[in-house]
């Protein structure tokens, strides 16, 4: 799968396809810009010569007045960069790999990837349509608009959000937050924000984020139709005897752990009833489907539910 695209790509070709990634992911595709905007993100080894071999290829051209834009073709191949990334990421993560580490291994295997592996790739995956992190994968041969999700700090207190992205950088704060279950598409409510720390009620539990962690959390608004933060518990609050209905797996669960929990039943729309802990506390039985599983409270946590009768 990971043939190189290009013959042994060496510094230039790997600076000009991060330059045309930083210009998608600053929604930079149909403006003006200069190398100079994108100096914070990226490290270009020559400057000329990445510009020369992108005018070369027929992916910028020079703007009336001064700066580039993105030609047709480069807008496409900038797509398809991104693209490759997040499907890399996605990749990755259901190998089992550190979420923590995601990024930087996408960034080395993205430019190894032509057209057509891109596409196998994203059908190996039963093309996903978000990240690990809750990005958005844009589809093969279309443009992209990225949403406009809101910083959590910016987020009115009083009302209920979906957490859209949580940034993978710093990888302390990303670690913080992932160890207290805040995931993409996570419904939650937001309680209130001070200098130090936002709150939050996710899944029936009141936890407290330090701010400088919470400005890496981006939200937006409910989708119609979905779960409302008061709906919804974890499996592993639920008491002996007490029943509930699968709603869905956390999207940290991936990889084998998220494989075996669907193969157990556990899949949204399922029954599932707690019968009786082990006479250390864990693991935990579960009917569901017929069968008598057993869950450590760690795996539990990773599945939410909506409360039913028994």
């Amino acid at each position: 799968m990971f043939s190189r695209i290009h013959s042994g790509p060496g510094p230039l070709r790997i600076a000009s396809e991060d330059l045309l990634k930083a210009i998608v992911h600053q929604d930079r595709l149909e403006t003006r810009w200069n190398v100079r905007d994108f100096l914070d993100v990226i490290r270009l080894p020559r400057e000329d010569a990445v510009l020369e071999l992108l005018v070369r290829e027929g992916m910028i051209s020079s703007a009336a007045g001064s700066g580039w834009m993105l030609t047709a073709k480069g807008r496409e191949r900038a797509v398809e960069l991104l693209r490759a990334h997040r499907l890399l990421e996605t990749f990755f993560a259901r190998r089992g790999e550190g979420t923590a580490g995601l990024h930087s291994e996408a960034d080395k295997a993205e430019h190894l990837l032509g057209t057509e592996e891109i596409n196998a790739l994203a059908d190996s995956l039963n093309r996903p349509r978000f990240d690990p992190h809750g990005d958005p994968i844009p589809p093969r041969a279309a443009e992209f608009s990225p949403p406009r999700p809101v910083c959590l700090r910016d987020w009115p207190p009083g009302t209920t959000a979906l957490i859209a992205h949580v940034e993978d950088e710093p990888v302390e704060d990303f670690i913080l937050l992932n160890g207290l279950g805040l995931v993409p598409e996570l419904p939650v409510s937001v309680l209130g924000h001070s200098e130090t720390e936002s709150l939050l009620l996710v899944a029936g539990e009141r936890i407290s984020i330090p701010a400088r962690a919470a400005a890496h959390v981006q939200v937006g608004p409910l989708p119609e139709g979905g779960p409302s933060p008061g709906e919804l518990r974890r499996l592993s609050t639920l008491r002996d005897g007490e029943a509930a209905v699968v709603e869905f797996l956390s999207p940290a669960c991936m990889g084998p752990e998220r494989r075996r929990l669907l193969d157990l039943g556990l899949v949204p729309g399922s029954r599932v009833q707690r019968e009786f802990s082990s006479p250390m506390g864990s693991p935990v039985a579960y009917a569901v489907r017929g069968a008598v599983i057993a869950l450590r409270e760690s795996q539990a946590r990773n599945i939410f539910i909506r409360s039913t009768r028994p």
